[in-house]
């Protein structure tokens, strides 16, 4: 007699070759018996167990997306060069640079500026220039103290309105996109000066640029500083003047910055930033002090006259003075004595002769 497995014994065995979890509601299949009385086993499926225990070998995409793990592709043709800390070092160097800008353009236009951080990310060349319209305004500068090459790019609707507000007119951008004439290039180049020369203080705590602009383009073909397929970090701006929106965007490859790249990181920059920001901010209200005007009076001598004597001169009267000729003359800046001098005749014109400097300042003569 053959022995038979009862209903709870095949019950069993489905339920240890099947998955975890079974529909109850479903019937259990009917046991097969072949010709001879004995119970022929069912054919093997290909079923959800099958399927879990090959994906357990090969690593299933499935539970990793249980476990919130999910696949990336990866392009070997673009290699990431720049960390995630020096993209953010990058970006918090350039937040300084965009509060210059705008301050700069408020200052030359006379008009609201303002200029803010849309995004700061690493793409090969190509892939820079190929987002740029054309025609367009760039101005590729160098600098001694880099290995390369920089630009700046600046959208036409921005160039038109600075020229506009620079003209005369009210910033109103033109309405159409043209090449700038040579006459516009001229003077978008004498603001881009400006403009480089704000990021050369933004980027002081880490290198002194002291940048060049070395050619303005229209044509983004024209102004390839790297091969197309080399990383560069581009840092797109957004610049509204009053109600105009236009983008500049800063691009620097990674072997322009190569020998100093180990100085993007936050620990570096600040500990610049507390160790030299005393100074740099001393050099720059000293660079501005330099620039004002200041009268410079030099006096022939003084006396004391009544007022009587006031109204009733005349064209002709001498007047006798405390100085005496053969005293050099007292030179004010403003209204301290600095200087002592002789007069004389240069040319056409009254001239006079620094003989004597006033450098301490217990030895200056203050007006009483």
């Amino acid at each position: 007699m053959v022995d038979t497995l009862s209903q709870s014994e095949i019950d069993a065995l489905l339920s240890a070759l099947g998955p975890a979890e079974e529909d109850d509601s479903a019937p259990p299949p009917p046991p097969m018996f072949s010709e001879g009385g004995a119970e022929k086993k069912p054919p093997k499926e290909s079923g959800p167990s099958q399927a879990a225990a090959s994906s357990s070998m090969f690593g299933s995409s499935s539970d990793e997306r249980k476990e919130g793990r999910t696949e990336r592709k990866y392009d070997f043709k673009r290699q990431t060069k720049f960390s995630k800390e020096q993209l953010n070092t990058i970006q918090l160097i350039h937040e300084a640079f965009v509060r210059l800008v705008g301050t700069d353009l408020s200052t030359k236009l006379r008009a609201y500026a303002q200029a803010t951080i849309v995004s700061v990310e690493q793409r090969t060349f190509e892939e820079f220039i190929q987002s740029i319209y054309n025609p367009t305004f760039i101005t590729v500068f160098r600098s001694d103290n880099l290995d390369g090459k920089a630009l700046v790019d600046i959208n036409l609707n921005v160039v038109f309105t600075i020229l506009d507000r620079l003209l005369g007119g009210n910033g109103t951008p033109l309405g159409i996109l043209r090449q700038l004439t040579e006459v516009e290039k001229q003077i978008m180049q004498k603001i881009m000066v400006g403009i480089i020369d704000r990021l050369r203080e933004a980027w002081i705590n880490i290198i002194d640029l002291a940048p060049v602009i070395e050619l303005v383009e229209s044509n983004p073909q024209f102004a390839q500083i790297v091969p197309p397929s080399e990383i560069v970090v581009s840092i797109t701006i957004e610049i509204k003047i009053h109600d105009v929106t236009g983008i500049m965007t800063l691009c620097i490859p990674y072997n322009t910055v190569e020998s100093i790249v180990y100085k993007f990181n936050a620990a570096s920059w600040f500990a610049a930033v507390r160790k030299e920001a005393a100074q740099t901010n001393v050099d720059a209200i000293s660079q501005q002090v330099k620039s004002v005007h200041l009268p410079l009076i030099a006096e022939l001598g003084a006396t004391i006259v009544t007022l009587q004597d006031i109204l009733g001169l005349q064209p002709g009267d001498i007047m006798v003075t405390d100085q005496l000729f053969k005293n050099d003359l007292n030179i004010r800046v403003g209204n301290r004595v600095k200087f002592r001098g002789r007069p004389g005749i240069l040319g056409k014109k009254m001239a006079i002769t620094i003989t004597e400097v006033f450098d301490p300042p217990n030895q200056e003569e203050e007006l009483t």
